[in-house]
């Protein structure tokens, strides 16, 4: 597993909001710095929800995939090409989190998203 699969995977777990995990793969809070990681989870996580990895949720309150609604997978693409998806809010009125699939990752294999 990657560097940028294992940081997706730790905050899949807990049920993180986007921005944190940009975040969390950069170590820094300037959104600036977060900018180049965009692509490179985007394109995982269309794979993983795809796969069955990962599931993404969306609503106004903590915890999202409680109190939110799913989103469709063939819907995740567009939502992850808006910039504001990713983007960190002081109060959000909305916000988009990732979790844990139905798949355990232990069955991803080399090349299954490439």
């Amino acid at each position: 597993m990657s560097e940028d699969e294992y940081c997706l995977h730790v905050n899949a777990r807990e049920g993180s909001s986007l921005w944190m995990i940009l975040a969390d793969r950069t170590q820094s809070e300037d959104e600036e710095d977060w900018a180049q990681y965009i692509p490179v989870f985007s394109r995982i996580i269309e794979c993983w929800s795809r796969l069955g990895f990962v599931r993404l949720f969306q609503g106004r309150e903590f915890p999202v995939d409680l109190s939110g609604e799913e989103v469709d997978v063939g819907d995740i693409p567009d939502l992850l090409r808006d910039p504001n998806s990713w983007a960190y809010e002081e109060n959000p009125t909305w916000t988009i989190c990732i979790v844990l699939g139905d798949r355990d990752l232990v069955e991803l294999e080399d090349g299954m998203c490439t």
